[in-house]
Parts: C-alpha cells; sequence; structure tokens
C-alpha cells in the first residue's frame, strides 16, 4: 500500500479528537480505554499526567475523575503490566491473570523479602486494603528504580512484587500512592473463576498487541507482549495462516509490518482525514509513539523521550511532546504548568513547520488545553 495510506490509517486508528470527536464524557473514557487496548500510566506531571494527557487528547470533556471513577468505583478497568504499567479493561483480566501465574511461579524471592511479602499480605487479609507508608518497617531493600541499592522500604518492594504477581491489586491511589488489595475484593467473581489455556493466553496477547499497535512489526523488543519472543513471532504465525492477522507492505519501506483483520476495513478504505483545525501535542507515551522506529519509517520523524537524559546530552528538553497536524508531526513543544501563578508556559516550541495555519492550530490546541487545566496560557 501506499505510503499516505499507512500515515492516515495510523492517525484515523488514534481517534484524536483534534480530527473527529469519537468519545464523550464518563462513558467516552470506558470506550477509549477498550478502543485503544492499554493506556499506558506515568506519574510525572509537568502539567498533565501521561494517561490524562492521552484521553484528554481523545475524549471530549475528560477529566481525571471519570478514570479515577472506572478503575475504583466502578472496577471496569484495572491496572496491570502490559506495554508497562497500563490501564486495561477488567473484561480482559483472565488473561491477565494467566501471566500473573506465570510470573509468581518464576519469582525468585531472598528469604528476608518473602517473610515481609507473607506479613504483608495476612494485615491485607486480616485489616483490608493499605498503603506502603502504612506499614512501618525499618528494614531497607533495593527495588527494580533503586538501581541495585537497598534504598526502598521492603514493605514497598513486596507489595510492588505482589502485584507483579497478581496476589494484589491496586485499589486505589491516595495523593499518586497506591492502596493495594485482594484480587477477590476487586475483580467481580464470575472473571475471578475465568481460566484460560496458555494457547488461548498467547494468541489473545498478540492479538491485543497488533490491534492496539494498529500497524506493528516483530523486532519490538515486547512484541507481543508474551515472552519468549520466538513464541510470539510462532503465535503470529499461526494467525497470518488462519487469516486474523494480515502481511502489510508499505511503499518505500524495507520492514514488513501486520495490521489485524478488524482493522483491514480501515486500512484499505482509502479516504482522506477529517480537516483539523488544531494540532494534537502527543503524550510522550501514547500509543501513536510506542513503535518509535515506525515514527522514522512512516513519518520520518525521530522522536526521543528525553526525561531521563542527563541536561547537558538533551537535544531538545525535559518533556518535549510531538506535535502533530494533518498528515504529518510538524514540530515539539515543550510545556510547564505554574500552578502557583496559575499558568501554562510555553517553555519552548520547535515547528518545522512554520505556515500561518500550522501556527494557528497550535496556538488553538495550547489555548484549549491551557483552559482544560483552569491556567493562563503563557509564552506563545
Amino acid at each position: 500500500m501506499s505510503l499516505a495510506q499507512a500515515k492516515r490509517f495510523l492517525i484515523r486508528k488514534q481517534m484524536f479528537s483534534a480530527y473527529t470527536i469519537a468519545f464523550a464524557g464518563h462513558a467516552g473514557v470506558r470506550e477509549a480505554v477498550s478502543e485503544l487496548g492499554a493506556v499506558q500510566i506515568d506519574p510525572i506531571n509537568p502539567f498533565s499526567r501521561n494517561h490524562d494527557h492521552v484521553l484528554y487528547s481523545r475524549v471530549a470533556g475528560y477529566s481525571p475523575a471519570m478514570l479515577d471513577r472506572l478503575l475504583y468505583e466502578e472496577r471496569v478497568c484495572f491496572e496491570y503490566y502490559c506495554n508497562a504499567l497500563c490501564v486495561l479493561p477488567m473484561a480482559e483480566y483472565p488473561y491477565f491473570a494467566y501471566r500473573m501465574h506465570i510470573e509468581q511461579a518464576n519469582c525468585q524471592w531472598s528469604p528476608e523479602l518473602a517473610a515481609v511479602s507473607m506479613s504483608v499480605l495476612d494485615k491485607i487479609k486480616a485489616d483490608g486494603s493499605y498503603l506502603s507508608r502504612e506499614m512501618r518497617s525499618s528494614h531497607r531493600t533495593a527495588g527494580w528504580w533503586d538501581g541495585g541499592e537497598a534504598s526502598s522500604k521492603a514493605e514497598k518492594v513486596a507489595l510492588d512484587t505482589l502485584h507483579y504477581t497478581g496476589q494484589v491489586m491496586i485499589a486505589a491511589r491516595q495523593n499518586g500512592q497506591r492502596r493495594y488489595d485482594l484480587p477477590e475484593r476487586i475483580v467481580p467473581e464470575d472473571l475471578l473463576q475465568t481460566r484460560v489455556h496458555e494457547s488461548e493466553w498467547r494468541e489473545f496477547m498478540v492479538e491485543k498487541f497488533i490491534r492496539s499497535y494498529g500497524l506493528s512489526q516483530v523486532n519490538l523488543f515486547r512484541f507481543g507482549w508474551t515472552t519468549p519472543k520466538s513464541q510470539a513471532k510462532a503465535t503470529l504465525k499461526g494467525l497470518i495462516a488462519r487469516g486474523n492477522v494480515s502481511e502489510v507492505s508499505i511503499e518505500g519501506v524495507k520492514k514488513m509490518y501486520f495490521c489485524h483483520r478488524d482493522d483491514l476495513p480501515l486500512l484499505t478504505a482509502h479516504l482522506p482525514l477529517p480537516a483539523a483545525e488544531q494540532a494534537v501535542f502527543v503524550a510522550p507515551l501514547d500509543n501513536f509513539l510506542w513503535d518509535r522506529d515506525r515514527l522514522a519509517d512512516l513519518y520520518a520523524f525521530h522522536y526521543r523521550w528525553e526525561v531521563y537524559t542527563p541536561p547537558a546530552k538533551r537535544s531538545y528538553g525535559y518533556y518535549v511532546l510531538p506535535v502533530l497536524y494533518g498528515e504529518n508531526f510538524v514540530g515539539r513543544i515543550e510545556l510547564k504548568a505554574q500552578r502557583e501563578k496559575a499558568q501554562l508556559q510555553v517553555v519552548n516550541l520547535w515547528l518545522d513547520d512554520a505556515r500561518i495555519e500550522v501556527k494557528d492550530a497550535v496556538q488553538q490546541t495550547a489555548q484549549g488545553l491551557a483552559a482544560y487545566l483552569n491556567l493562563d496560557l503563557h509564552g506563545l
């Protein structure tokens, strides 16, 4: 297929509200999570957290309280690892529970951490949900985030591992901190009792991966969201043979991409994109940006999130968002909320396309974002 057709398909697949209003309000948040497949969670908040900005970019009238309600009150979504820690539809819990059981079987606890984890589980069973800060201990150990140094409270590390292995789940968040509880107090009984076989799990995860990416290539290190990658590739081969997945050759692109059959009508439709008067400031961990090679292959756009890059080595800035307009990425923008001044500050703007219509579109998007955050726009 043509490069232009592939580019338009991927943009349509994202359902950004700048192009068309596909989702609105509380019900729209649930629909958006289901359609996207997963929404990546990240706590960094220079103006808005990644998961909130992903949904704000797609759901008319979005507010973070809507997502909290779905997760922690209605229990129609849950938090677990997919691309990374993500918001996922609760209906898919049985498939992720299969992976949790694998992780639990493979988990190698140190004797000290095993004892702490048993104590933590006993407290939750007896007393109900807990924040790690509510569990007092002077013992320190190394979490995966500590770079090998024993600087985290043992209970925090135990809870994180218990969550990864499915023995506890995130029941709520208080000021960003996770509150954990047992799965049987969170997951609906019918889903809790549903069992899937290994082949069902592998096929589900590979199909979910390809749907979520839209167009996927197998060189991604997390391809298929299952391990080992060789098994994910074998599963893909079977899905292709049965017609569930199709190979897609794109004009001028060396890699072979793959598309789920459910998306083929949209992929093969020769339709122009809806006219957009606004740009999209794409969140750094947005689904659209998960495959950075694809950005280069299809859009000739090279993007690197530089949050963890030392300042002296950054090409652009700390928290920089790609700017999408029409069929192309037209630049980058760095934003920061200065809440004490009630301002949304445009720290930097780099435009590769300086046409008046592009500048106007960026201005409208920035003003809309500032209004959503209840801030005044400055610096643009």
